[in-house]
């Protein structure tokens, strides 16, 4: 964004602040999160709250349920993956969703969806990783978020959420989603790592099995899923009750998918260690809570973290070799662990064999 057009966005962002009655609070950046989002602190007497700025020209357009896969595909990144990118309004209207059902989303005091624009309820600095980083129970934590992710997935998924006068799809995670992820990894890694390899028939097989287990996500019934359910966007509000002692936060991507998916990428965290004891513990009351059959769910979470993983690996390769931003690096080998240990269940033996032709390099592939 050049001089003018930051000049441009600042004078559109005082004006909203100025309409909404918080012209005149202090405002302390709290930085951006992986999309093109920002985030600033209010103040104003004794009031806070937190600013919102996702400018929407700066992503792709996301497409409705109508759209082809073709369609999809031609739109670009966002399209192909169902996300939200800076709608404000799926923001708002899936946050007034979660509430709904007792989940401690941020209370929206004003927001302009053509500008991008928030006003949110501030719910405070008790992140989940840095509470535990600092003497938090770590299985308490996990219980309580245990327990709020099982009611939004047993709640009944909306076909879409509102925000005044626009209506917002809850999309379905689709092949095309699950697949577009996991081509990451192959697409990717090898530009990262020169001794990873998919030769010919390697990778025709590669897509194959990634499709496939794309297909079977795809055909489990689906909840609504969170999508980035972890510990960086998660806070402990010990001041509520029940599932309301978690408050949640980035979940305007939300869609209707595997509920595997949620849960993989709650115990399968790509930037803390989840002890295993506490990560077992998750599995078992989540399928207490939800009826669901302990081995058929452990099944579904296999291959649901495998595909993520192989997702996530991918995109830390890219912002390392294409986006030179190496400190993605310091994450490679704990997201191999969680890889790995998705790959030594029974139903992905035919993707670990060649993922271990194609990594010939990582002794867990060969256990």
């Amino acid at each position: 964004m050049n001089i003018s057009a930051k000049t441009d966005r600042e004078a559109v962002k005082q004006s909203f602040l100025q309409k909404a009655g918080w012209g005149d609070a202090s405002r302390q950046s709290l930085g951006q999160d992986a999309s093109t989002r920002s985030y600033e602190r209010l103040t104003l007497g004794s009031q806070s709250a937190i600013f919102m700025d996702a400018p929407p020209a700066q992503e792709s357009a996301p497409c409705g349920p109508e759209a082809s896969e073709h369609e999809r595909v031609m739109c670009g990144w966002n399209a192909r993956t169902r996300l939200a990118a800076c709608r404000v309004d799926a923001f708002v209207g899936i946050a007034s969703h979660l509430q709904s059902i007792g989940i401690s989303a941020p209370k929206v005091f004003a927001y302009d969806v053509e500008d991008g624009l928030a006003i949110l309820e501030d719910l405070g600095n008790g992140v989940f990783a840095r509470e535990i980083e600092t003497g938090a129970d770590e299985m308490t934590l996990y219980m309580a978020a245990t327990d709020a992710l099982a009611a939004v997935h047993m709640a009944e998924t909306p076909t879409e959420v509102r925000a005044g006068q626009y209506h917002w799809p809850i999309l379905d995670y689709d092949r095309l989603a699950l697949t577009t992820g996991a081509d990451l990894f192959s697409k990717w890694y090898p530009a990262y790592d020169n001794r990873v390899r998919f030769p010919g028939e390697h990778a025709r097989d590669y897509a194959d099995l990634c499709s496939e287990f794309s297909d079977y996500l795809a055909a489990l019934p689906g909840v609504f899923m969170m999508r980035d359910y972890h510990a960086e966007n998660l806070l402990w509000l010990p001041d509520r009750q029940g599932q309301a002692s978690v408050g949640v936060l980035d979940f305007q991507d939300a869609v209707r998918g595997p509920a595997a998916w949620d849960v993989a990428m709650f115990v399968q965290d790509a930037r803390r260690d989840v002890s295993p004891a506490v990560a077992e513990a998750v599995v078992h009351r989540y399928c207490e809570l939800t009826g669901y059959s302990t081995d058929a769910f452990l099944k579904d979470l296999a291959i649901a973290g495998a595909i993520n993983a192989l997702r996530i690996l991918g995109v830390f390769a890219r912002l390392i070799y294409r986006d030179n931003k190496p400190r993605y690096g310091a994450f490679m080998e704990r997201e191999w662990g969680h890889l790995e240990d998705c790959l030594h269940h029974p139903a992905l033996a035919d993707l670990k064999w060649i993922m271990s032709e194609a990594v010939p390099d990582r002794e867990g592939l060969k256990r």
